[in-house]
């Protein structure tokens, strides 16, 4: 048994006897039906013993969740009755509800678990992640990382890892990835149970559920507070072209987000605030002079910043049918998701009428 591995089988045995406190609890390897380490537990208990077949995963993607929920389904052979069991370092809210709503027991080194079983009925929650993510674990969601997912996740085939760092090169001339950074972040996304290698090339797998892992990864990102400006305009909508012309004679980097982006590509909802992305603030001060526009605490009918993808923000960035500078349909998602107007509605109205089609393809498990 490696280092690697021992510590893994030490953690689930301390999960447990805070779980089964007071209990004897032995933990063995056992063999593994997926990727994942295995383990069997023996609890026992003062009205008898328990057994547990345990799979042990390390990153708590949905991916492997959903992974390891159609495992424990696949049944045990004949005479075994152990009771299947998911261990992780750490359950957030939302994954312990997944495993709940899939009748799946699972259990956390920070103390959370559910199961159930003659005699057990065990429904801990509410305890904190005791820890950080592992070093050397790659942000999949990090700025530079996040081009390799907007590539993939709209492509219309698998592609190759050759591909990918040729086709965000070819879509702007400002990034530069190397095939050995792609195949770096297929590494991880693989390792998360996103991506699978399939004749040299990238399949994505279960990539509703990346997107959503993404989402909840993007909301706990610190974002830029915007500048918020306000210029006498019949509607913010009557605004947006007006914005566009004065922008673009200045040579400002911009393109539209949030509810603004949206009308332009897929209206939903009406908006009342423009939100504009810009590469730098103070190049857009002349065109602001421009439209007579007034800095404001409160009450501004355009809010302008620096996004926190200073790069991918901008990839991918499409034209709407009067000419103006939109971001992807992707970064629209992300940035209305948890919008605190309506945000989620017109996302998911996006998602359903823009996203779903390529996401959601049958060549995706």
């Amino acid at each position: 048994m490696n280092v690697s591995a021992d510590a893994e089988y030490r953690d689930l045995e301390r999960a447990l006897q805070e779980v089964f406190p007071g209990a004897a609890v032995e933990v063995s390897p056992s063999q593994s039906s997926g990727h994942a380490s295995a383990a069997l537990a023996v609890v026992h208990l003062a009205g008898g013993s328990v057994r547990l077949s345990v799979q042990l995963l390390n990153a708590p993607s949905q991916a492997q969740l959903i992974d390891a929920i159609e495992l424990a389904r696949l049944g045990k052979p004949d005479g075994d009755s152990s009771i299947p069991v998911i261990a992780l370092p750490y359950l957030s809210p939302s994954s312990q509800q997944l495993l709940r709503d899939a009748q799946a027991a699972f259990i956390d080194h920070a103390g959370n678990a559910w199961l159930t079983a003659p005699g057990v009925h065990i429904d801990r929650r509410g305890f904190a992640n005791p820890g950080k993510e592992e070093r050397g674990q790659r942000d999949i969601f990090s700025d530079k990382a996040s081009l390799v997912l907007r590539t993939l996740l709209v492509a219309d085939s698998p592609m190759g890892v050759r591909e990918i760092a040729s086709t965000v090169g070819s879509k702007d001339e400002r990034i530069r990835l190397t095939p050995g950074y792609v195949s770096k972040v297929v590494g991880e996304l693989t390792r998360r149970g996103y991506a699978a290698r399939r004749a040299e090339k990238v399949v994505l797998r279960h990539a509703r559920e990346l997107l959503s892992d993404w989402t909840a990864a993007y909301r706990g990102r610190r974002r830029p507070v915007p500048a918020s400006y306000f210029v006498v305009a019949p509607s913010t909508e009557d605004l947006l072209p007006r914005v566009a012309d004065a922008f673009d004679a200045k040579g400002a980097y911009y393109v539209f987000t949030g509810h603004a982006g949206a009308s332009l590509v897929d209206r939903y909802t009406a908006f009342d605030v423009a939100e504009i992305y810009v590469r730098d603030l103070e190049d857009v001060t002349p065109a602001l002079a421009d439209l007579g526009a007034r800095r404001v605490e409160r009450g501004g009918n355009m809010n302008i910043s620096v996004p926190y993808y200073r790069e991918s923000a901008f990839f991918d960035r499409q034209m709407s049918k009067g000419g103006m500078k939109v971001v992807s349909d992707l970064q629209l998602y992300l940035d209305l998701y948890d919008y605190p107007v309506r945000g989620r509605e017109q996302a998911e109205h996006l998602y359903e009428r823009r996203l779903r089609s390529l996401i959601e393809r049958d060549d995706r498990s």
